[in-house]
């Protein structure tokens, strides 16, 4: 009885995003990518819109909260995130459009699309980003965790191609 209620429950912690492994760190990068000094302490994320809860019962997705930490996290991680306190000189607003996953496989590839809206300086720039992340099953052997894993994946390196798209 136990075992029947721990296996779903262990299912869905399994399928829950985590903000660290969508986070672009200066590990995560081939390159560094150094910060441009008149964009250093520039930018905010002021929204994340279009991310969908992770459900181990339907295909799971991935929630703006920790897609929102990531983005922040990675900026940070770069030099790009304002200062607590002061104001920034751009505003970022992320939507995430799409998430392409596999219905089956053993390999899973997730394509991400985001578009990012930059806005600052008396103007609107848009970014709109597609990136794939990948995870087979010697990264797991749960399908809900490959899933977990590769979409996990496709959104770090959404953020990574946005930062790079930022120079």
């Amino acid at each position: 009885m136990k075992l029947a209620f721990v296996c779903p429950l262990l299912l869905m912690l399994a399928a829950c995003a985590t903000q660290q492994a969508m986070t672009v760190t200066p590990s995560a990068l081939e390159a560094p990518i150094p910060a441009i000094p008149r964009l250093k302490n520039s930018f905010a994320v002021r929204s994340v819109s279009g991310g969908q809860p992770m459900n181990v019962l339907t295909v799971p997705g991935v929630p703006n909260e920790p897609f929102k930490a990531a983005l922040e996290s990675s900026l940070a991680a770069t030099g790009y995130l304002a200062n607590e306190g002061t104001t920034p000189k751009f505003y970022i607003d992320a939507e995430i459009q799409d998430l392409d996953q596999p219905l089956i496989g053993i390999n899973y590839d997730v394509k991400s699309s985001v578009l990012y809206k930059v806005s600052g300086g008396g103007g609107v720039k848009t970014y709109p980003i597609q990136a794939t992340g990948s995870a087979g099953f010697s990264d797991s052997p749960l399908g809900a965790d490959r899933m977990r894993i590769a979409n996990e994946r496709a959104m770090q390196q959404n953020i990574k191609s946005f930062l790079q798209a930022l120079r």
